[in-house]
């Protein structure tokens, strides 16, 4: 009876250190990059970009439904989910305004390709002082099998389709 209650003790505190940790980190991918690095991250189909990072600190890059109330721009769809960014400095202070050159990027299916070449095609921004997708300029990368945009706020990014 003693062991079956050891077990279970340890279980609950398994599952509350756990928790703990999954609360203060988050979804997602988490990459400690330092100062004049170049690193990159993927998480799924799309990430982001650091060429001579301007900040050292921790990077963290998670996918999230198209299904959260945001609805895209009109007469635009999106093609994938999202792609949010997030950075901390070395003291865990979050940084919005992007300095230095990042990028996010997204890999494209093919009909994604053909619409980017036609300019159908764009990454965008979700502007929380404006409450509005923004637009962020996109261009084609490795070929046009992705599409890319160099960043000026971390933050939520989409990949939207306009209809012709």
């Amino acid at each position: 009876m003693k062991n079956g209650k050891k077990i279970v003790l340890l279980a609950l505190v398994v599952i509350l250190v756990a928790s703990t940790v999954m609360a203060f980190t988050g979804p997602g991918k988490w990459k400690y990059i330092k100062r004049g690095q170049d690193a990159t991250v993927f998480m799924g189909n799309a990430g982001i970009s650091f060429t001579d990072s301007f900040y050292t600190g921790t990077v963290n890059v998670n996918r999230t439904s198209r299904n959260i109330g945001l609805k895209p721009l009109k007469n635009f769809q999106f093609t994938q989910d999202f792609l949010w960014v997030k950075f901390y400095d070395q003291n865990w202070n979050k940084i919005e305004v992007v300095t230095g050159p990042v990028y996010v990027f997204f890999k494209l299916s093919n009909k994604e390709q053909k619409a980017l070449g036609q300019g159908r095609l764009g990454i965008y921004y979700w502007d929380t002082w404006l409450g509005q997708w923004r637009a962020c300029p996109t261009f084609a990368v490795n070929g046009g099998t992705r599409a890319g945009c160099r960043i000026r706020f971390f933050g939520q990014y989409s990949l939207m389709f306009r209809d012709p």
